[in-house]
Parts: C-alpha cells; sequence; structure tokens
C-alpha cells in the first residue's frame, strides 16, 4: 500500500546516527510517491470492478474473436472496441478510445452497423476502470436511458436502427413522448400526434412509401382541419438539423411556434420559419425586420453553421419573403 511505502522510505531516509530532517524536496517527492500508489490502488479496486461485472453477466458480456465487448442491452447489441481503449490506457497519445460503440438490432449482429458516440456521466477523479465498468452497465441498461437528454446519440442512432416500425424501442418512446408532450401514435395510420406551444397540435406522417421524409401537418386552437406544412419534410426544407430525423423533428416542433419569435437563424430552418409566419402574425412580426434590413440576402443564409443554403432552398426562401410582405 501507498502509506507503507511511504513508511519504508521513511524509514530508509532516518536510517543514520544522525537523524537529518527531510529537505523540502524529499517531503514532496514523498508525497507524490505515495499519490502515485493511491492512484494505482483505485485503478487496481476499478479493474476488479469490471471484471466483477464480466463475470456476474456472463450471458449478456461476451468477448468476440477479435477481443471486442458485445453487450446484450434490452433494446440494440453493442460491440464495443476495447483493445483501443486499453491502448489510450496504455499509450495516452494514442488517438483511440471507446466511445465509438457499433449499434446492432437485437435480432443479430449486421456486417455494417450503425455507431454512436455514448457518454457517461463522470466525476473528475474516477478511475479509467470505473469510467469502462460504468459505460458497460450502462449499455446494459438502455432501456432506462437512451431518452434521457443527454443520451441523444444514442438515441438518434437507435432511431436509424430499427426506424419508425414497432420494435424495442415502441413501449418506452410512447411513454416517453406521451408524458413530455401529451404525444400519441397510431402506427395503423403512420401517424405521430403531439402538442407544440400556443395551443398549436402538430401531426407526423412517417409511413410514405413514396416519400423520403415525414409529412408534418399542424392545426391551431379551434381549427377541425389540419394544414400542411410539408408533404416531404427531407425534400422540402432544408438541410438544417431540426429538420433531420424523427426525434429531432418532434423535439422541435414541439417547442413551437413559440420558440420562433426570438430564436437566431442558427436555431431553426429559414424555410420552416417563414411557413410559420405566413400563418402565425407573432412569428410574422419578428422575421420582418430581418427580410426588410438593408444587408438581407437569401443567396446569403446558412442551413446550419457553415452549410449554405442550396440555389433552390434560397429561391424557396425569397418566394416566401415576398408572399410575407404583401402580408405586411
Amino acid at each position: 500500500m501507498a502509506s507503507e511505502s511511504v513508511s519504508r522510505a521513511l524509514a530508509g531516509l532516518f536510517d543514520s546516527d544522525e537523524e537529518e530532517p527531510l529537505t523540502d524536496q524529499e517531503w514532496r517527492r514523498l508525497q507524490l510517491m505515495a499519490d502515485l500508489e493511491l492512484k494505482a490502488d483505485a485503478m487496481n479496486r476499478a479493474a476488479q470492478l469490471v471484471e466483477n461485472v464480466l463475470e456476474r453477466n456472463e450471458e449478456r458480456l461476451v468477448l468476440d474473436d477479435d477481443g471486442h465487448l458485445v453487450i446484450v442491452g434490452h433494446l440494440a447489441l453493442y460491440r464495443v472496441n476495447l483493445p483501443s481503449f486499453f491502448e489510450k490506457m496504455s499509450n495516452p497519445f494514442a488517438h483511440h478510445s471507446f466511445d465509438m460503440v457499433e449499434v446492432h438490432p437485437r435480432s443479430g449482429m449486421k456486417e455494417k452497423p450503425e455507431v454512436a458516440c455514448v457518454q457517461v456521466q463522470r466525476q473528475t477523479s474516477m478511475p479509467a476502470y470505473d469510467l469502462l465498468a460504468g459505460y458497460i452497465l450502462g449499455l446494459m441498461n438502455d432501456e432506462s436511458q437512451w431518452l434521457e437528454e443527454s443520451m441523444a446519440p444514442l438515441r438518434h442512432t437507435l432511431m436509424r436502427v430499427y426506424g419508425m416500425a414497432r420494435s424495442p424501442l415502441t413501449p418506452s418512446l410512447e411513454v416517453h413522448l406521451a408524458e413530455s408532450m401529451n404525444g400519441v401514435f397510431d402506427h395503423l395510420l403512420g401517424t405521430f400526434t403531439f402538442s407544440g406551444t400556443n395551443g398549436w397540435t402538430w401531426r407526423v406522417h412517417y409511413a410514405q412509401p413514396l416519400e423520403k421524409g415525414f409529412k408534418i401537418e399542424y392545426r391551431k386552437p379551434r381549427q377541425t382541419w389540419w394544414n400542411t406544412m410539408f408533404h416531404d419534410h427531407l425534400t422540402e426544407a432544408s438541410d438544417h438539423y431540426a429538420m433531420g430525423p424523427f426525434m429531432q423533428v418532434v423535439e422541435h416542433l414541439h417547442r413551437c411556434p413559440n420558440m420562433l419569435k426570438t430564436c437566431s437563424s442558427w436555431d431553426t430552418d429559414p424555410i420552416f420559419i417563414r411557413k410559420v409566419a405566413l400563418d402565425y402574425p407573432p412569428v410574422r412580426r419578428a422575421l420582418l425586420p430581418h427580410i426588410e434590413a438593408e444587408d438581407y440576402d437569401p443567396d446569403m443564409l446558412y442551413s446550419y453553421y457553415d452549410e449554405p443554403l442550396s440555389p433552390k432552398d434560397a429561391r424557396t426562401v425569397a418566394a416566401l419573403d415576398a408572399r410575407l410582405r404583401e402580408l405586411a
């Protein structure tokens, strides 16, 4: 143990006829060695924890021929690159880790799997093997964690793996969306209906065999009919991330139209906000000063950070701007 090493070192230093006091540097070196051995002891205990987790869960944690760990979660199978993790442990200059995990459906391993960057909530003093144990246990209990805000990369990957068909994701997803946004699935019709803000209701059609994306509709307060926002959101909207996969779309729409009154141009799709503004005066009033500015040019808009709008999308924005000016 570290304390025994320090004691032996002290005994060696005092093993003389004249017991000279330790210098500041000698004390500091002793303290450094004690700290190093404490860290090593903590690492050994954490490694033992990993071994115990593997032994207690033999049916759900298996090692393949390449030394990768396959974790049987409730929602999917995960393949973790342990060799790269150990390489990083032994060589801090190695640019490898286990944060990119392969995600396979529960039905079996795929030749070309999806991958996700999964993070573990950790403390700054957590030994690396404690981090590994937390990583393993987290993926084993994926059903209780995949819908947490910090698990967005895993959430989006699982949705890519299974799509919108009934799957191991369905039970927990239905409960989560019902509680968070009053959402209801109709799997027969292939729709998801949920609440927005300001009395709006949104409906997403995800079962469109001839379209790439979703049909998105909305209903304002006191309306009994549905208004179409997009027939195919992937071809009619820009490439902004808010109009991407299912979870991103519904999470964004759930905050609309209210968030559109104050959001920056980076926070929403430029085509989507203009379509809302055509039918919602508060957003129209907030947007008009921007499109009336002297330096405004639809061709200079960006769909997300450094990605400029395509010429087709810029023309769509310009046409929507013209309609907004007419309404003004």
